[in-house]
């Protein structure tokens, strides 16, 4: 095992996320231990906790490379389309894409609770405020003229049902192959919601 003088602070800290990361990819957040995480970087839990407050860090620092991964594929598709409908159909189709590639990473993000009085570190929001800006930034376009909190109900409306029909594709449970695909609903999902919302606007 490795003495405590072999690496820097820094270096522990580096070491631990990855192998967090690692674990995760491989086993899912249920494979998440202090004392897992410890044997792969080879040093004890104390060690570890003395770098760390407790697992629910360890998680999120590794749960912020998957969300920073998540956001520049959703920031590419933002950027592949310039209508505003077609690039927010692309948007949710490439957050069902990742959801599928990294399934366990993008399930840690979601799944993953703090205990009680834990508060959100400030570099963790940032990261999932940054995924709905760019979400609002899109729901914008279709539709300038309507105020900043309306933007924000018809995003987070919009994304809440693009995350379920993640869950249940790739929890085998959205029963449809005879209907339609995965990209088909959510095509369906997000022109028939957004259009309805355009025209409500338009009406007010």
């Amino acid at each position: 095992m490795a003495r405590r003088n072999d690496h820097t602070r820094e270096e522990i800290q580096g070491m631990a996320i990855d192998a967090t990361r690692t674990l995760i990819a491989t086993e899912g957040l249920e494979g998440v231990s202090a004392r897992k995480v410890a044997q792969q970087i080879g040093y004890t839990v104390g060690t570890l906790y003395q770098n760390f407050e407790n697992i629910h860090e360890l998680i999120l620092h590794a749960n912020a490379f998957s969300l920073t991964q998540l956001l520049a594929a959703l920031e590419q598709a933002y950027h592949q389309e310039s209508k505003p409908m077609q690039r927010i159909i692309r948007i949710a189709n490439t957050y069902l894409d990742f959801g599928q590639m990294h399934e366990k990473q993008w399930a840690a993000i979601f799944r993953h609770t703090l205990p009680q009085g834990f508060v959100m570190p400030d570099w963790y929001q940032a990261r999932i405020d940054a995924l709905f800006s760019l979400i609002e930034r899109a729901v914008w376009e279709l539709a300038p003229g309507r105020d900043k909190k309306q933007i924000q109900l018809a995003s987070r409306t919009l994304w809440s049902s693009v995350h379920g029909i993640c869950i249940l594709n790739i929890g085998n449970k959205l029963y449809s192959d005879n209907i339609a695909t995965p990209q088909t609903l959510m095509q369906s999902l997000v022109t028939h919601y957004l259009n309805a919302w355009v025209r409500e606007g338009s009406k007010a």
